[in-house]
């Protein structure tokens, strides 16, 4: 799996990349023909490889939560999101690993265990990868196109999707798996309680009133931030208008995009500086007891949603019709000043929110602006 990485490190976004996984996808259709063959999949254990960013998992929280009314359900989770355990359904059985480690324990689940079916949720080389170590299962979920679910060893027909949303597209696999489960879906808010979560304290509750603020992406991306001077003038915006103290949030990695927002907020101003400083358990307090979230398109704004906390979502780079939940407390900005907006969220085949170079210089960082920010939250009254 290094070697792996190494490569894609090497060699992501570039033609050869390009050209490797456009090819794999396609002879996807016949290599995932020869998956183990079942008669009906009502008694099978249902396998889970969450692989990749911490909103890539939070996404698929409400589809594991739902099968696993019905199924058995094992999910391959990457030890640093293991604090996503608590928003799981108790009988959810939940396997740690490392990436560098995922196809030893691959190996490992397949050596015990020998009947389950594997859920897709993308067409990307690794999971034909992660198949292929699990000698083969019946698969079902998003084998060949982002929307499409297709099964290989057992009798389903082929459901497109119209709509390009992934909540809505998870719902959908998740009703053709267990007819008639929106009538039985948990509130993300009782399933934290009942794992009694609510009770860890986190040290960093402020006992002031506060929002939290996530202005990052991801450090290995180019885009996915909006200018610094924006998010440290809404800060004092809010700060001087509202007497709202500013939370800010970040991986230790954010500490060099973040540090341009700080030098820039005025020295009157009172905030706290989270970044590198809490874990995913940390997170959840700090959301359910703030006044309201605003953050980029994120694992934190996925989190967000999930609890159905207040959140202002700030779309520059991605399609707020594929990201965007439809939550009653969900709320985002998106202004496709450029041709070239959103860049991500529109391809079918075997890519999924992935990076690449910007011609432009990710001119889209500055299509919203801090006064449009605080009137969206004026206008629901978020602030007042």
């Amino acid at each position: 799996m290094n070697i792996l990485f190494f490569l894609k490190k090497k060699f992501q976004g570039s033609f050869i990349d390009k050209f490797v996984r456009y090819t794999l996808n396609y002879f996807s259709q016949y290599y995932y023909k020869s998956s183990k063959k079942i008669k009906r999949i009502d008694s099978q254990n249902l396998v889970f490889v969450c692989y990749g960013g911490l909103g890539d998992c939070v996404l698929m929280l409400p589809l594991i939560n739902g099968l696993s009314l019905k199924y058995p359900v094992t999910i391959f989770l990457e030890k640093k999101f293991k604090d996503l355990t608590y928003l799981l359904n108790k009988n959810v059985k939940v396997i740690n690993y490392e990436k560098h480690n995922i196809l030893n324990e691959l190996k490992i689940f397949r050596s015990t265990n020998l009947e389950y079916v594997l859920i897709q949720q993308t067409p990307i080389m690794e999971f034909m990868l992660f198949h292929f170590y699990l000698k083969r299962p019946p698969i079902i979920g998003f084998i060949y196109k982002q929307n499409l679910v297709s099964s290989e060893g057992f009798d389903l027909k082929d459901y497109k999707m119209t709509s390009i949303n992934k909540i809505t597209k998870y719902k959908k696999l998740l009703d053709i798996l267990v007819p008639n489960s929106s009538k039985k879906a948990h509130n993300s808010k009782k399933i934290y309680i009942k794992n009694n979560f609510v009770n860890l304290k986190s040290n960093f509750i402020p006992r002031v009133k506060y929002f939290l603020l996530s202005p990052t992406k991801n450090h290995n991306w180019e885009m996915g931030f909006l200018d610094f001077k924006v998010y440290s003038n809404f800060i004092s915006n809010v700060y001087f208008k509202y007497k709202l103290i500013p939370v800010i949030i970040g991986t230790n990695e954010d500490n060099r995009i973040i540090k341009k927002i700080i030098e820039n907020i005025p020295k009157k101003i009172f905030f706290y500086n989270l970044v590198g400083q809490t874990k995913i358990k940390d997170i959840f307090s700090l959301i359910l007891n703030a006044k309201f979230v605003v953050a980029n398109d994120n694992g934190i704004h996925h989190l967000s949603n999930f609890l159905n906390m207040r959140t202002l979502t700030l779309y520059n780079f991605s399609s707020s019709k594929v990201y965007n939940w439809s939550n009653k407390n969900s709320q985002y900005i998106f202004n496709p000043k450029f041709d070239c907006m959103p860049c991500i969220g529109h391809n079918n085949g075997p890519f999924d929110n992935y990076p690449f170079k910007c011609p432009w210089s990710v001119r889209c960082k500055n299509t919203i602006s801090e006064d449009v920010i605080l009137k969206k939250l004026e206008k629901y009254h978020w602030i007042n």
